[in-house]
Protein backbone atom coordinates (compact mmCIF):
# COMPACT_ATOMS: atom_id res chain seq x y z
CA UNK A 1 0.00 0.00 0.00
CA UNK A 2 1.24 3.49 -0.82
CA UNK A 3 2.15 5.65 2.17
CA UNK A 4 0.03 8.66 3.10
CA UNK A 5 1.68 11.84 1.84
CA UNK A 6 0.26 15.33 1.55
CA UNK A 7 1.31 18.49 -0.29
CA UNK A 8 0.00 21.77 1.11
CA UNK A 9 -0.01 24.44 -1.61
CA UNK A 10 -0.89 28.13 -1.53
CA UNK A 11 -2.27 29.37 -4.85
CA UNK A 12 -2.18 32.94 -6.22
CA UNK A 13 1.31 33.65 -4.81
CA UNK A 14 2.04 37.20 -5.95
CA UNK A 15 -1.54 38.45 -5.89
CA UNK A 16 -0.97 40.76 -2.90
CA UNK A 17 1.55 41.53 -0.16
CA UNK A 18 -0.80 40.08 2.48
CA UNK A 19 -0.99 36.78 0.61
CA UNK A 20 2.76 36.73 0.02
CA UNK A 21 3.45 37.31 3.72
CA UNK A 22 1.05 34.50 4.65
CA UNK A 23 2.88 32.12 2.30
CA UNK A 24 6.22 32.91 3.93
CA UNK A 25 4.80 32.55 7.44
CA UNK A 26 2.93 29.31 6.73
CA UNK A 27 6.03 27.82 5.14
CA UNK A 28 8.43 28.86 7.88
CA UNK A 29 6.19 28.00 10.83
CA UNK A 30 3.49 25.71 9.47
CA UNK A 31 2.80 22.88 7.04
CA UNK A 32 2.91 24.79 3.74
CA UNK A 33 5.32 23.08 1.33
CA UNK A 34 4.47 24.62 -2.07
CA UNK A 35 3.32 27.89 -3.62
CA UNK A 36 1.88 28.59 -7.08
CA UNK A 37 3.19 31.88 -8.48
CA UNK A 38 1.03 34.20 -10.62
CA UNK A 39 3.80 35.95 -12.62
CA UNK A 40 1.53 38.73 -13.92
CA UNK A 41 -0.03 39.56 -10.56
CA UNK A 42 0.48 42.94 -8.83
CA UNK A 43 2.86 41.68 -6.12
CA UNK A 44 4.67 39.05 -8.22
CA UNK A 45 8.01 40.83 -7.84
CA UNK A 46 7.77 40.63 -4.07
CA UNK A 47 6.76 36.96 -4.31
CA UNK A 48 9.82 36.19 -6.43
CA UNK A 49 12.08 37.92 -3.90
CA UNK A 50 10.49 35.92 -1.06
CA UNK A 51 10.91 32.68 -3.01
CA UNK A 52 14.64 33.36 -3.29
CA UNK A 53 14.77 33.71 0.50
CA UNK A 54 12.88 30.42 0.99
CA UNK A 55 14.88 27.72 -0.84
CA UNK A 56 12.83 24.91 0.72
CA UNK A 57 9.57 26.35 -0.62
CA UNK A 58 8.69 24.28 -3.69
CA UNK A 59 7.72 26.81 -6.36
CA UNK A 60 5.27 26.27 -9.20
CA UNK A 61 3.72 28.55 -11.79
CA UNK A 62 -0.01 29.25 -11.59
CA UNK A 63 -0.57 29.67 -15.33
CA UNK A 64 -3.10 32.44 -15.83
CA UNK A 65 -5.37 32.94 -18.85
CA UNK A 66 -8.44 34.19 -16.99
CA UNK A 67 -9.12 36.81 -14.29
CA UNK A 68 -5.64 38.28 -14.24
CA UNK A 69 -2.97 40.14 -16.19
CA UNK A 70 -0.66 38.86 -18.88
CA UNK A 71 3.12 39.01 -18.74
CA UNK A 72 3.52 39.78 -22.44
CA UNK A 73 2.56 43.25 -23.70
CA UNK A 74 -0.93 43.47 -25.23
CA UNK A 75 0.29 44.05 -28.78
CA UNK A 76 1.91 40.60 -28.81
CA UNK A 77 -1.26 38.80 -27.67
CA UNK A 78 -4.06 41.11 -28.88
CA UNK A 79 -6.64 38.31 -29.14
CA UNK A 80 -6.17 37.23 -25.52
CA UNK A 81 -6.25 40.48 -23.56
CA UNK A 82 -7.77 43.95 -23.57
CA UNK A 83 -5.59 47.06 -24.21
CA UNK A 84 -4.61 47.09 -20.52
CA UNK A 85 -3.33 43.49 -20.70
CA UNK A 86 -6.20 41.95 -18.76
CA UNK A 87 -7.58 38.50 -19.49
CA UNK A 88 -11.36 37.85 -19.66
CA UNK A 89 -13.33 37.61 -16.43
CA UNK A 90 -15.88 34.92 -17.31
CA UNK A 91 -14.25 31.46 -17.11
CA UNK A 92 -17.05 29.65 -18.95
CA UNK A 93 -17.05 32.06 -21.88
CA UNK A 94 -13.24 32.03 -22.01
CA UNK A 95 -13.18 28.23 -21.94
CA UNK A 96 -15.52 27.97 -24.93
CA UNK A 97 -13.58 30.66 -26.76
CA UNK A 98 -10.27 28.86 -26.27
CA UNK A 99 -11.89 25.63 -27.46
CA UNK A 100 -13.52 26.91 -30.63
CA UNK A 101 -10.77 29.29 -31.74
CA UNK A 102 -7.64 27.19 -32.29
CA UNK A 103 -6.06 30.21 -33.96
CA UNK A 104 -5.49 31.58 -30.44
CA UNK A 105 -3.17 28.74 -29.47
CA UNK A 106 -0.02 30.41 -30.79
CA UNK A 107 -0.59 33.48 -28.63
CA UNK A 108 -1.50 31.27 -25.66
CA UNK A 109 1.70 29.26 -26.09
CA UNK A 110 3.78 32.45 -26.13
CA UNK A 111 2.13 33.77 -22.97
CA UNK A 112 2.57 30.48 -21.09
CA UNK A 113 6.27 30.52 -21.93
CA UNK A 114 6.59 34.13 -20.79
CA UNK A 115 4.97 33.33 -17.44
CA UNK A 116 7.37 30.45 -16.80
CA UNK A 117 10.37 32.51 -17.93
CA UNK A 118 9.46 35.24 -15.45
CA UNK A 119 10.25 32.80 -12.64
CA UNK A 120 13.31 31.33 -14.32
CA UNK A 121 14.80 34.76 -15.03
CA UNK A 122 14.55 35.49 -11.30
CA UNK A 123 16.94 32.61 -10.74
CA UNK A 124 14.32 30.20 -9.41
CA UNK A 125 13.61 26.55 -10.18
CA UNK A 126 10.05 25.73 -11.22
CA UNK A 127 8.93 22.30 -10.04
CA UNK A 128 5.29 22.13 -11.10
CA UNK A 129 2.57 23.80 -13.14
CA UNK A 130 -1.12 24.32 -12.54
CA UNK A 131 -3.67 26.80 -13.83
CA UNK A 132 -5.69 29.62 -12.35
CA UNK A 133 -9.18 28.13 -11.91
CA UNK A 134 -7.48 24.86 -12.99
CA UNK A 135 -7.75 25.95 -16.61
CA UNK A 136 -4.59 23.99 -17.41
CA UNK A 137 -6.80 20.88 -17.70
CA UNK A 138 -8.81 22.44 -20.56
CA UNK A 139 -8.66 19.98 -23.52
CA UNK A 140 -7.21 22.61 -25.88
CA UNK A 141 -4.74 23.99 -23.35
CA UNK A 142 -3.40 20.83 -21.73
CA UNK A 143 -1.21 19.85 -24.73
CA UNK A 144 0.38 23.31 -24.64
CA UNK A 145 0.96 23.05 -20.89
CA UNK A 146 2.61 19.65 -21.33
CA UNK A 147 4.70 21.06 -24.15
CA UNK A 148 6.05 23.96 -22.08
CA UNK A 149 6.59 21.68 -19.08
CA UNK A 150 8.85 19.47 -21.15
CA UNK A 151 10.58 22.42 -22.83
CA UNK A 152 11.50 23.99 -19.49
CA UNK A 153 12.19 20.69 -17.68
CA UNK A 154 9.32 21.14 -15.23
CA UNK A 155 8.61 17.64 -13.90
CA UNK A 156 5.07 17.81 -12.47
CA UNK A 157 1.51 19.06 -13.00
CA UNK A 158 -1.53 19.25 -10.76
CA UNK A 159 -4.45 16.89 -11.36
CA UNK A 160 -7.76 18.09 -9.90
CA UNK A 161 -9.13 14.68 -8.91
CA UNK A 162 -11.12 15.61 -5.84
CA UNK A 163 -13.27 13.09 -4.02
CA UNK A 164 -16.32 15.34 -4.08
CA UNK A 165 -18.22 12.85 -1.91
CA UNK A 166 -15.75 13.43 0.92
CA UNK A 167 -16.02 17.18 0.49
CA UNK A 168 -19.82 17.01 0.52
CA UNK A 169 -19.74 14.93 3.68
CA UNK A 170 -17.58 17.56 5.40
CA UNK A 171 -19.14 20.66 3.81
CA UNK A 172 -22.65 19.77 2.60
CA UNK A 173 -23.69 23.27 1.48
CA UNK A 174 -24.21 23.88 -2.26
CA UNK A 175 -24.28 20.19 -3.18
CA UNK A 176 -25.24 20.55 -6.85
CA UNK A 177 -22.46 22.98 -7.85
CA UNK A 178 -19.92 20.87 -5.93
CA UNK A 179 -21.16 17.70 -7.60
CA UNK A 180 -21.00 19.26 -11.07
CA UNK A 181 -17.56 20.77 -10.53
CA UNK A 182 -16.20 17.59 -8.99
CA UNK A 183 -17.42 15.40 -11.83
CA UNK A 184 -16.22 17.76 -14.58
CA UNK A 185 -12.70 17.98 -13.19
CA UNK A 186 -12.55 14.27 -12.45
CA UNK A 187 -13.29 13.57 -16.13
CA UNK A 188 -10.76 16.17 -17.27
CA UNK A 189 -8.15 14.72 -14.90
CA UNK A 190 -8.77 11.18 -16.11
CA UNK A 191 -8.02 12.28 -19.67
CA UNK A 192 -5.06 14.38 -18.56
CA UNK A 193 -3.52 11.50 -16.60
CA UNK A 194 -3.09 9.47 -19.78
CA UNK A 195 -1.36 12.37 -21.51
CA UNK A 196 0.91 13.06 -18.53
CA UNK A 197 1.91 9.39 -18.38
CA UNK A 198 2.83 9.47 -22.06
CA UNK A 199 4.88 12.63 -21.49
CA UNK A 200 6.67 11.18 -18.46
CA UNK A 201 5.40 13.88 -16.09
CA UNK A 202 4.49 13.38 -12.44
CA UNK A 203 1.26 14.35 -10.71
CA UNK A 204 -0.64 14.09 -7.44
CA UNK A 205 -3.00 11.16 -6.85
CA UNK A 206 -5.74 13.09 -5.02
CA UNK A 207 -6.71 16.71 -4.38
CA UNK A 208 -8.79 18.87 -2.05
CA UNK A 209 -9.53 22.58 -2.26
CA UNK A 210 -11.43 22.59 -5.54
CA UNK A 211 -15.04 22.41 -4.37
CA UNK A 212 -14.57 24.03 -0.96
CA UNK A 213 -12.25 26.79 -2.14
CA UNK A 214 -11.70 29.69 0.22
CA UNK A 215 -12.87 27.68 3.22
CA UNK A 216 -10.02 25.27 3.93
CA UNK A 217 -10.13 25.97 7.65
CA UNK A 218 -8.61 24.19 10.64
CA UNK A 219 -11.83 22.27 11.35
CA UNK A 220 -12.03 21.22 7.70
CA UNK A 221 -8.43 19.97 7.77
CA UNK A 222 -9.00 18.08 11.02
CA UNK A 223 -12.02 16.31 9.55
CA UNK A 224 -10.26 15.66 6.25
CA UNK A 225 -6.97 14.20 7.48
CA UNK A 226 -8.45 10.90 8.80
CA UNK A 227 -10.12 10.43 5.40
CA UNK A 228 -6.98 10.81 3.28
CA UNK A 229 -6.31 7.94 0.90
CA UNK A 230 -2.95 6.24 0.23
CA UNK A 231 -0.76 8.11 -2.22
CA UNK A 232 -0.03 11.81 -2.65
CA UNK A 233 -2.84 14.26 -1.87
CA UNK A 234 -2.48 17.93 -2.74
CA UNK A 235 -4.48 20.32 -0.55
CA UNK A 236 -4.54 23.89 -1.78
CA UNK A 237 -5.80 27.09 -0.21
CA UNK A 238 -5.53 30.89 -0.47
CA UNK A 239 -4.20 32.19 2.88
CA UNK A 240 -3.53 35.84 3.64
CA UNK A 241 -2.75 38.08 6.60
CA UNK A 242 -5.71 40.30 5.74
CA UNK A 243 -8.32 41.07 3.09
CA UNK A 244 -6.61 43.67 0.91
CA UNK A 245 -8.54 45.26 -1.95
CA UNK A 246 -7.06 42.95 -4.58
CA UNK A 247 -7.99 39.91 -2.50
CA UNK A 248 -11.53 41.13 -1.85
CA UNK A 249 -11.92 41.69 -5.58
CA UNK A 250 -11.19 38.10 -6.55
CA UNK A 251 -12.35 36.22 -3.47
CA UNK A 252 -14.77 38.35 -1.46
CA UNK A 253 -16.03 35.38 0.56
CA UNK A 254 -12.69 33.63 1.08
CA UNK A 255 -11.83 33.00 4.73
CA UNK A 256 -8.17 33.81 4.21
CA UNK A 257 -7.14 34.41 7.81
CA UNK A 258 -8.78 31.14 8.83
CA UNK A 259 -6.97 29.34 6.03
CA UNK A 260 -3.68 30.77 7.28
CA UNK A 261 -4.52 29.69 10.83
CA UNK A 262 -5.17 26.16 9.56
CA UNK A 263 -1.73 25.98 7.94
CA UNK A 264 -0.14 27.17 11.21
CA UNK A 265 -2.29 25.04 13.51
CA UNK A 266 -0.51 22.74 16.01
CA UNK A 267 -3.69 20.62 16.03
CA UNK A 268 -3.36 20.04 12.28
CA UNK A 269 0.31 19.09 12.68
CA UNK A 270 -0.54 16.66 15.47
CA UNK A 271 -3.37 15.14 13.38
CA UNK A 272 -0.94 14.55 10.52
CA UNK A 273 1.53 12.83 12.87
CA UNK A 274 -1.09 10.71 14.59
CA UNK A 275 -2.47 9.44 11.26
CA UNK A 276 0.96 8.73 9.79
CA UNK A 277 0.72 11.41 7.10
CA UNK A 278 4.05 12.73 5.84
CA UNK A 279 4.52 16.17 4.32
CA UNK A 280 5.97 16.24 0.82
CA UNK A 281 6.13 18.49 -2.23
CA UNK A 282 6.33 18.27 -6.02
CA UNK A 283 10.14 18.40 -5.90
CA UNK A 284 10.17 15.12 -3.96
CA UNK A 285 7.40 13.75 -6.17
CA UNK A 286 9.81 14.25 -9.08
CA UNK A 287 12.42 12.15 -7.28
CA UNK A 288 14.57 14.98 -5.91
CA UNK A 289 15.56 14.74 -2.24
CA UNK A 290 14.09 17.14 0.28
CA UNK A 291 16.30 20.07 1.18
CA UNK A 292 17.59 20.12 4.77
CA UNK A 293 15.90 22.48 7.25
Amino acid sequence: MKPLRVIFTADDFGLSPALNAAVALAHRQGVLTCASLMPGAPAAGQALALARELPRLCLGVHLTLIQGRAVLPPHLIPDLVDPAGRFPLNPVAAGWRYFFRPGLLGQIRAELSAQIEAALEAGLRVWFLNGHLNLHLHPRLLPLVIEVAREYSIPALRLAREDWRTTLALAPDGPLPKLAQGLIFRLLSRRARRELDRAGLRYNDHLFGLTNDGRMTENHFLALIPRLQPGVTEIYSHPALGAEAELRRWGPHYRRLEELAALLSPRVQEALRSHGVRLTDFRQLAGRPALPP
